[in-house]
Order: structure tokens, then C-alpha cells, then sequence
């Protein structure tokens, strides 16, 4: 359990009786006499919002929960304000929706796909990560207006940004020696944050691990580890938000999508790899996380006080895994990666699967990819048609029905100048499929999961709401993810970059409040140029290692 905080913490400066010193003494003697009489820093003007996202929540984990009474906390914030579906992107895979989610527009405008991209020049692949960012996110559309922010754990924000207030970034993390906090110095409080909630079983922050597998014999240490570095996101956004030096505070908990990953076939019978003992001991790792979540999000609201926006999204949902589709080995049964005719050792690639999860497919294009071996144009669009009429043809083997829901063109999901960065194709299996990359290790084209997950994502998340700019309303409606800046920018009355793609929901802030402060739409853009970069050598060790890349 989390230290108790103090009763009064985090309920704002008024409370402070010290003596009263003028704006021009500075603010370093402020702070040191506020710190004095036990006051915390004088809070911004403006509203304040508290986002929680709780990656890969889902209401078919939620709902049983709630019609328990099992989560109270949640469901005063349901019952208090609003709810909705929130509709991720395609794939429906962290890196984007996260990316989507903070700055507003599809990937195709900030260029974030997948855990994964592909050098042109050396075919590597290599870890996704905020420098291939190619938009705005919305701290530094509201630190440009006078805002400030606290950032921690948001997925896809490795190397930290220079902000005004605070980041602690989130996963994935391209080394184990960078810094992932701004200011730096902040490192030193992460530490202490760990040790004191921790006690002797660690003395350094634990960091957001990417590319974990459970293993027998290992469930046990696993869960620990999920559990101990929620403990410790916990314990320091709450001391963060009770300090109220921010107007809008985002804080990501991960373990709810890594416990769904790993924990779910203790708990469905149905799943591949289900061991009634081992049920005894795990069946309620998922039931025990959301229950400990729901403590802490009402612990986390205290702290931020009445007059806090609270909005709690995910980034997708879930669903258990009954059987997965190995992509690369159907690719190559349907003959888009075959032997060469001159040498049967190496491989005529027309198509691959550019990532090692999810519905996703890349033309090997001449000109465009490394090695390519189709001609831009009539060629390439010619193999994409065919790849996408298999996709569309293909049957489960046991109950007949199509494996897949859904197949798009990238040209029907993605707009903006970073499209040629995306998958030619973009599918989505059936509820309770996978997609996996198969491979030598994986024979066959269908089976049980050939990764370790028992559970993956689904598009549909959550949207839960309540505060002073949220209309109350007992409908469950269905927004996207994309809407989730806008609507942040409206309850803070800052001006809209004119590029964005979300619009403003108006069923959560209230038709006539809407109505009576339409966005104020300025000049500035979020879509933006930099650099990329690729992973080290060691790094792509590592990754074979953990059996992303093959």
C-alpha cells in the first residue's frame, strides 16, 4: 500500500496562514518561505485537468467489475460526469494511439506506426521512439500559451521534452543509461520515491520495460514487477499532483495492458495455454490490478481536489487471444516471399510484415524500401490489390468465417506528408484473433499464440469523465481517440493549431457550452520536421533476443 498522505495536501495555497511577500522578492523566496509553513507552491490560474490513462482498459474487464460494486472510485467518476467508447487507431497499438491521443492528429501527420521502423538504407529495424514524433504533442502547444504541465509515463515520450513544469518519460526506452526526466535532477526524487515504497528491495526508479514474455516458473516475479512499478508511478504522481504546480497533469499506468497481455489465460479457460493450477494461484492477477487501479484513482482525485478535470482514457481495449495468424508464413505460403530461382538460400520479398504484432503489411517497393524488389506504381499497387483480396479470403480452418474484420488502404486511415512512412496495408482480425509475425520458430500459418500474450488489443477503449467543464450524461457514446487534444485545448480556452484532426467532444463538455465558446482556431501548426534515428547494434541484439525481431 501507498503512504498515507496528509489530510490537507494538495488543497491549494489558500490554506497557507504565512505571512504575505510581493511578486518581486522572487520566486525562489516564495517558494523557500511557502515551504516554511508547510504551503505548497502557489497553484497556475486557469483550469486545471488531470488525465489518467490506464493503458489497454476495456469495458469487457470494467463492466463485471462494476455491476460488482468492485469499483467504486471509477464509478463515481462514471456517475458523477460521462462515459464513452473511445475508438483507438489502426493498428491498435500503443506508439500511435498514444501519439495520437497527445497531439491530435492520425499518423499519418506525426509519423508514429509502430513499436518498429525500417531504415531505408540498411533494412534494420529499429525501436520507435520520440524522435520520430513528427507533430506537436499538446504540452508544448499549452507551455507556447503560459501553461503548465506534469508528464509521467506517457508511452512514446523517450527522450524527455524541455518543458515548463515536469516529464518523467515513458517506455520505450532506446538505452538503460539515458536520463528520462526533465529537469534532470528529478531522477534523484524518482529514486527516493522507489526507496521509500519499495524499502530494500530496490533503490533506483524502475523503468517501463519494453518486450517482457512470462515464462514458467516466472509468473510470480513477473506479477511483482508489474505490481511494484505501479506502486511507484503511483506514489510519485500523487505527491506531483498534491504539489499543484501544473494545469494539466497526464499520467499513463501501463501494468493494466502488461497483466491483460501475460495473466489473462489463467483466467479464461477458453484461452490456449490455460492451467487449472496455476489458475488457483493467477486467475485473479487481472481482478486484483483493476481493484488496486481503482483505489489509487480515487486517491489520485483526492489529491487533486474538486475543481480538477478528470479524465480517464486508454489508449485501445482488449480481448483474450484463441488463435493466432502467423503473417509471415501465410506471406510466404501465398508466394509474396519466396526462394530465388539462382540462389534457393535468400528470398524474393514482394511483401512483409514491417512490425512483429498487428494487422500490418508493406509493399517491398523499389526506390522506397531497402532491397526493393516491385516497381513503384502499377506494380506495387497490383500486389497490394492481391494481398488485400487473400487477406479478405482467408477462413478460420475451424468454424469457416473470414479471419479478418476489417482491411484498409493506408490511403483510407492516414492523411499528411508522412504517409509514405506508413503500411500499404492495415487490417483488423476478429475478436479473440492474432496477429503475429511467425517465422522460424512458429511453423504453420495458424495456431496458438507463438508469442507469450494470451491477451492483445482490441480499438475499442475507454473514456471516463467528470469535473466543473464536464456535462453530466448517463448515455455511453462513442468518441475517438483523435478528440482527446482538441477537447483538452477547449476546457483550457487555448487557441487550436489549425492542422488538427480531432474535433472537440461536445457530448462530454456540454452541447450549450460548446455552443457558447466555439475553438479559437489560430495560425500555428503542429505538424513539424526533424531527425530520426536508429537503434545500436547492441540494441537490435537485445531486441532478437526478446523475439521481436527475427
Amino acid at each position: 500500500m501507498l503512504p498515507p498522505r496528509p489530510s490537507d495536501a494538495g488543497r491549494g495555497a489558500s490554506r497557507c496562514r504565512g505571512p504575505a511577500f510581493p511578486l518581486a522578492a522572487g520566486a525562489l523566496l516564495a517558494l523557500l518561505i511557502a515551504l516554511a509553513f508547510g504551503c505548497a507552491p502557489k497553484r497556475p490560474p486557469g483550469p486545471r485537468v488531470l488525465v489518467i490513462g490506464l493503458d489497454g482498459a476495456t469495458f469487457d474487464v470494467l463492466d463485471p467489475l462494476f455491476a460488482e460494486g468492485k469499483l467504486p472510485n471509477l464509478a463515481r467518476l462514471r456517475d458523477a460526469g460521462a462515459s464513452g467508447t473511445l475508438e483507438s487507431v489502426l493498428p491498435a497499438v500503443s506508439p500511435p494511439a498514444w501519439t495520437t491521443a497527445v497531439t491530435g492528429v492520425n499518423p499519418g501527420k506525426h509519423n508514429v506506426y509502430d513499436f518498429f521502423h525500417f531504415s531505408r538504407t540498411t533494412g534494420e529495424a529499429s525501436l520507435t521512439s520520440a524522435r520520430e514524433r513528427r507533430a506537436k504533442p499538446i504540452w508544448k502547444v499549452l507551455n507556447a500559451q503560459g501553461k503548465r504541465v506534469g508528464l509521467l509515463n506517457i508511452p512514446m515520450t523517450f527522450p524527455p521534452d524541455s518543458v515548463a513544469g515536469f516529464m518523467v518519460s515513458g517506455f520505450p526506452f532506446l538505452d538503460e543509461k539515458s536520463p528520462i526526466a526533465f529537469p534532470p535532477e528529478l531522477e534523484e526524487e524518482l529514486n527516493a520515491t522507489s526507496k521509500r515504497v519499495l524499502g530494500d528491495k530496490e533503490g533506483r526508479y524502475p523503468r517501463d520495460l519494453f518486450g517482457e514474455a512470462i515464462r514458467p516458473g516466472m509468473e510470480a516475479k513477473l506479477l511483482e514487477r508489474f505490481r511494484d512499478g505501479f506502486e511507484c508511478q503511483a506514489a510519485f504522481a500523487k505527491d506531483k499532483i498534491a504539489k499543484g504546480d501544473w494545469n494539466l497533469f497526464w499520467v499513463v499506468f501501463t501494468g493494466t495492458d502488461k497483466v491483460q497481455h501475460f495473466y489473462w489465460k489463467f483466467a479464461d479457460s477458453r484461452v490456449p495455454g490455460y492451467d487449472p493450477l496455476l489458475a488457483e494461484r493467477y486467475g485473479n492477477a487481472i481482478r486484483d490490478f483493476w481493484l488496486r487501479i481503482d483505489e489509487v484513482i480515487g486517491e489520485l482525485r483526492e489529491a487533486a481536489g474538486p475543481e480538477t478535470d478528470i479524465l480517464v482514457v486508454s489508449d485501445h481495449g482488449f480481448s483474450p487471444i484463441l488463435k493466432e495468424l502467423r503473417l509471415s508464413n501465410w506471406l510466404k505460403s501465398e508466394g509474396f516471399i519466396a526462394p530465388r530461382d539462382d540462389d534457393p538460400t535468400s528470398q524474393v520479398i514482394t511483401a512483409f510484415p514491417p512490425g512483429p504484432f498487428a494487422g500490418i503489411v508493406r509493399v517491398n517497393e523499389k526506390g522506397r524500401d531497402f532491397q526493393g524488389t516491385v516497381a513503384p506504381g502499377e506494380e506495387s499497387a497490383r500486389v497490394r490489390a492481391d494481398v488485400r483480396k487473400k487477406l479478405e479470403e482467408l477462413k478460420d480452418p475451424e468454424t469457416g468465417e473470414p479471419f479478418v474484420e476489417r482491411i484498409y488502404n493506408r490511403e483510407e486511415l492516414f492523411h499528411g506528408p508522412y504517409v509514405e512512412n506508413a503500411p500499404d496495408l492495415v487490417f483488423l482480425e476478429r475478436k479473440t484473433r492474432f496477429v503475429g509475425r511467425g517465422g522460424r520458430d512458429a511453423p504453420g500459418i495458424f495456431g496458438p499464440p507463438s508469442y507469450t500474450f494470451s491477451g492483445f488489443h482490441r480499438p475499442e477503449g475507454v473514456l471516463l469523465a467528470a469535473g466543473p467543464h464536464i456535462h453530466p450524461d448517463p448515455e455511453r457514446r462513442a468518441y475517438s481517440i483523435l478528440d482527446v487534444t482538441p477537447t483538452l485545448l477547449w476546457i483550457f480556452d487555448a487557441e487550436f493549431p489549425k492542422d488538427l484532426d480531432g474535433v472537440v467532444m461536445k457530448g462530454l463538455v456540454g452541447e450549450d457550452a460548446f455552443a457558447a465558446r466555439p475553438p479559437r482556431i489560430g495560425e500555428t501548426t503542429v505538424v513539424e520536421t526533424g531527425e530520426g534515428i536508429s537503434i545500436s547494434e547492441e540494441g537490435r541484439d537485445a531486441l532478437e533476443g526478446l523475439g521481436y525481431v527475427r
